[in-house]
């Protein structure tokens, strides 16, 4: 799934999920190096290339979970 402009429900649920994370949390994304919990909400806010590839990624986690496809790779490697 390939994020080209942000709606406002899954911008909020992408910056919900990471401000639910500890504050020490840091993100790594791609080429642009690791950023900060603040920095990655900013970063959605702005809807620069940044958040949208944070926002593809839990979109992308999203869609996994909801069809099943994360349970059956978790699965999998426990096998």
């Amino acid at each position: 799934m390939k994020i080209t402009k942000m709606n406002d429900e899954l911008k909020k649920t992408v910056i919900a999920r990471i401000d639910s994370q500890p504050s020490n949390l840091r993100l790594s994304v791609g080429s642009y190096g690791s950023i900060t919990k603040d920095e990655a909400i900013k970063h959605v806010k702005n809807e620069d290339e940044i958040g949208k590839q944070i926002v593809n990624m839990h979109a992308n986690f999203l869609k996994a979970l909801s069809s099943g496809e994360f349970i059956k790779t978790i699965n999998s490697v426990d096998s």
